[in-house]
């Protein structure tokens, strides 16, 4: 009870702060007129009474501050009246504030934004129960650089059933016969849709352990019975499209046509559920093909796997390892088994890692690396307010000596300085904060696409905790430095000094070295930013294999269910042709792939004469292109030996094929290709039978993953030989118009061919391009943002110390100047100052620099981290700045009239 009856005391002093002065004066005064009272008794006169218990007493005021210390509240006085006091002073100096709040809002916003975006995608967890547990197994075949590749059937039901450290394992795909490339159309109302989709097994929603919100999961029954020709019609719709496209009417039970066929809607998922950040809208059962399950060769199904209870990942790995030494032993075949040692094109293995790492993918170093930028861009600005602080304490010295003088202790004056420093730093981490949520909501429009899990970016608490301590860090960094800058060693010199602030040499070098460290800083981010920009350059530059003007594309999916695969290529021969003939278009064309920026086939394809390197008489093929219409015309790929695709194919009983120049070298090495045989898979485009397929002509290669990776092998087929298409395709179109002019014309001529199909991604191939690069362009601009600011920050610093210096001493180069010193040499003499320090800057920064951008070199492009000529113009350009930031104080200080000066100090 005491120590409540404390608080309350503490408490209503705080809060009824006239009560309790006003109680405390009148028992003061009682205690007054008691010893008066008494005094007077005792034979004292009035007057000498009163005096006689003031003495006693001590002063009324005394007092009051005595009992106001009893009540330890006074650090609360204090801190409002050094608010109060700081924001009067603030106040009187706006530009000195606004430049501080100011940059350290960008200082800090950078540093926030950057921060929300690694804690989102690197550091919070997968919103799944115990995510650790999730691992993400993939085929990798190293001989031919595929990585992160699916597995085939087999291979996913003989790890299920082999494995003893997962509780359980289940498969996904986004592509396959029935439902194409991870897409479906959908139709609410007469409102046709394209959303994104994912066909899943029982066991990996048992793996992923969420829960429905509405209805229930998929049986095992239902996705593991593959026979028939199509999947159940059932299906799970995503929380956010139950919402949007259905208004959150009640759904489970009832029919939703997906893919041209009625659906029964058995479940709706939790909002954000999720898998592999693929912003899945509809969840379809598995389903593969009778024939594609059975095959070993065709990779379709990725896999995800919870760990048992008390499993760690090291024992998932080495159980794994011993499968692959003997998996063929195992399971009773060795054809295209996985194995520990893929030496071989045609061999591959199996690789564990983290659910997490996998999501993240290679995203993971450049978003490290900007961490770091805008590291060195708060270092940049710490810099700079530290010189700015000084320079302010500078002329605030005189101020804190008088106070001292007066009584005012170091550890009070610490106290002002870094209340100053917190309604500051305060001020800019609320701008910062605001800064960085709009830039993070800007760039996740800009580039939605590059940047892994973009829903778990907020301004969350780990975040909010982050800018409370740049904010709390620099309000101490203020308060020291303004504190140790107004220290002086003789109180009657600093006084003497008057007005003037004048500065011993100690503290000159301090600010250089502050410069010195702002120019280095700003040279290792202009020397990275120019790296990935040359990358970037390099990126644009490549020759993909095809001609990209004027050429406009999109795509469409005509439904499987009903309709054949004769009826589709007829339907899409309607769209080429009617394409074909409006005005502006030079010709039409139809692909089931679009490069630069597609998934590999990996298809293994029978050879006439040939035997791989384990004795097989087939080769794993990359890519697969089935086109339709002048492919390679319209594409502007060229034909390098042999002939095209032509229309008298159409009539041929034999079946031609086209490769493309990787293929010919790797398959036939230096041999002519011409009038060789392969046999690629009927199922894969639609045909009924496998045939053979004599090779007419070779193509050039044409990148189809990525423009920064080499081209791979690729098979070309003429669906308008075989009569057949897939569902999906995408169409192209050479044409002198824009897209958005051909927009309402593409529209109403696929309603012609089905109303129930949309047009989806109707864009110019110029953006396709920019897309497949947007990675390392988001990188270089955010980078050269920062490195901007960093090199500005530098600019204003170099300034700024060559500013104050001329300030003060301006009384020295007024006697220079009346002593007979032109006006030339003064400017060079300022100007070659500030050079020095920018030569001493860029020194520091160069080989910092060339430790920091080999961190970055997996990140380049046709450029070495070392690269002579991007270290030359960045050399070049902030020689440039520091010039101009050193003239103008120069010039300022040789227009200096040295009458004025003297007569000033």
């Amino acid at each position: 009870m005491r120590m409540l009856d404390k608080v309350r005391l503490r408490l209503r002093s705080l809060f009824r702060r006239p009560n309790v002065e006003f109680e405390l004066e009148t028992e003061l005064r009682f205690h007054l007129d008691q010893l008066i009272e008494e005094n007077i008794s005792s034979g004292m006169p009035p007057e000498e009474a009163r005096r006689a218990a003031q003495r006693m007493i001590g002063g009324i005021a005394q007092c009051k501050e005595e009992c106001r210390d009893m009540l330890r509240v006074n650090f609360v006085e204090d801190l409002v009246q050094d608010v109060r006091y700081t924001i009067r002073s603030l106040a009187k100096s706006p530009g000195f504030t606004g430049v501080v709040v100011a940059t350290l809002a960008l200082g800090i916003g950078a540093n926030i934004a950057i921060f929300t975006i690694v804690h989102g995608v690197l550091l919070r967890p997968l919103d799944y129960p115990k995510p650790d547990q999730l691992m993400y197994l993939t085929a990798e075949a190293p001989a031919i650089g595929g990585t992160g590749s699916a597995l085939s059937a087999p291979e996913y039901i003989e790890f299920r059933q082999m494995n003893r450290s997962f509780a359980a394992v289940g498969a996904y795909s986004t592509g396959g016969a029935a439902y194409t490339t991870g897409e479906v159309n959908l139709t609410t109302g007469d409102r046709p849709l394209r959303v994104r989709s994912i066909s899943v097994d029982a066991h990996l929603l048992k793996a992923l352990s969420i829960q429905p919100e509405q209805g229930r999961f998929f049986s095992d029954e239902e996705t593991a019975r593959w026979t028939g020709t199509l999947p159940p019609p059932i299906a799970i719709l995503s929380h956010e499209l139950w919402r949007t496209a259905f208004g959150q009417r009640p759904l489970v039970g009832q029919k939703v046509e997906i893919e041209g066929r009625p659906h029964e809607i058995v479940g709706i998922m939790p909002p954000g559920a999720d898998v592999m950040d693929n912003h899945t809208q509809v969840w379809l059962p598995l389903w593969l093909h009778p024939n594609m399950a059975r095959q070993r060769e065709a990779h379709v199904l990725y896999v995800i796997a919870r760990l048992k209870d008390g499993v760690i990942a090291e024992v998932a790995q080495t159980e794994l390892s011993a499968f692959l030494e003997n998996w063929g032993d195992r399971v009773g075949t060795t054809d295209h088994v996985p194995t520990n040692r893929p030496l071989r094109s045609v061999d591959h293995t199996l690789q564990l890692r983290a659910l997490q790492d996998a999501i993240v993918g290679n995203a993971s170093r450049p978003i490290w690396v900007l961490q770091a930028a805008v590291g060195f861009v708060l270092l940049i600005v710490c810099a700079n307010l530290a010189n700015l602080v000084m320079a302010r304490a500078g002329s605030r010295r005189r101020e804190f000596v008088l106070r001292i003088a007066l009584g005012a202790s170091r550890g009070r004056l610490l106290r002002q300085s870094v209340t100053e420093g917190a309604v500051m730093s305060v001020a800019g981490g609320i701008l910062g904060l605001w800064l960085a949520s709009a830039g993070v909501r800007a760039l996740i429009r800009a580039y939605p696409t590059s940047i892994p899990r973009p829903s778990e970016l907020t301004i969350n608490l780990p975040v909010l905790l982050v800018a409370l301590g740049l904010s709390t860090g620099t309000a101490l960094l203020f308060g020291f430095v303004a504190l140790g800058r107004g220290r002086t060693s003789s109180m009657a010199a600093a006084l003497k000094e008057g007005a003037r602030g004048s500065s011993g040499a100690g503290r000159h070098y301090a600010r250089r070295g502050l410069v010195i460290a702002q120019v280095a800083f700003a040279v290792m981010l202009v020397i990275g930013t120019g790296l990935l920009v040359q990358t970037v350059y390099n990126l644009t530059r490549i020759d993909a294999g095809f001609d990209r003007s004027r050429l406009a594309t999109f795509s469409m999916t005509l439904p499987m269910a009903n309709s054949e695969p004769e009826a589709r290529a007829q339907a899409y021969q309607r769209v080429l042709d009617r394409l074909r003939s409006l005005p502006g278009v030079l010709g039409t064309a139809a692909m089931s792939g679009l490069p630069p920026n597609r998934t590999p086939d990996v298809i293994a394809t029978p050879i006439e004469n040939y035997t791989s390197d384990d004795g097989r008489p087939f080769a794993i093929i990359d890519y697969y292109q089935f086109v339709m219409g002048d492919y390679f015309g319209t594409m502007g790929i060229p034909i390098v030996a042999g002939r095209g695709f032509e229309r008298t194919d159409t009539a041929s009983q034999g079946k031609v094929a086209i490769v493309n120049e990787t293929l010919a070298k790797r398959i036939w090495k230096g041999q002519n290709p011409i009038g060789h045989r392969l046999r690629p898979p009927g199922g894969s485009f639609g045909a009924s039978d496998d045939v053979w397929h004599t090779v007419i002509g070779v193509a050039k290669d044409v990148r189809q993953r990525g423009v920064e990776r080499p081209a791979g092998t690729e098979f070309y087929v003429s669906l308008d030989q075989h009569g057949v298409a897939p569902p999906s395709m995408n169409v192209v179109i050479r044409t002198t118009l824009p897209p958005a002019a051909l927009s309402g014309t593409i529209q109403q001529v696929v309603r012609e061919v089905d109303a129930a199909v949309p047009v989806v991604r109707l864009r110019d191939m110029d953006s396709v391009f920019a897309e497949s690069i947007r990675r390392p362009r988001l990188l270089a601009q955010l980078l050269g943002a920062f490195a901007g600011l960093g090199l500005l920050l530098a600019a204003i610093g170099t300034y700024g110390v060559l500013s104050y210096m001329v300030t003060e001493r301006r009384r020295e180069i007024g006697i220079r100047l009346a002593l007979g010193a032109t006006r030339s040499h003064v400017l060079t003499q300022i100007m070659k100052q500030g050079l020095q320090v920018t030569a001493l800057g860029v020194t520091i920064g160069l080989a910092g620099a060339l430790a920091v951008t080999r961190l970055i070199a997996s990140l380049l492009f046709g450029v070495q981290p070392t690269d002579i000529v991007t270290i030359a113009f960045v050399i070049a350009t902030i020689t440039a700045v520091a010039v101009v930031a050193s003239w103008l104080p120069a010039w300022r200080a040789s227009r200096l009239d040295p009458n004025v000066a003297l007569r000033d100090e």
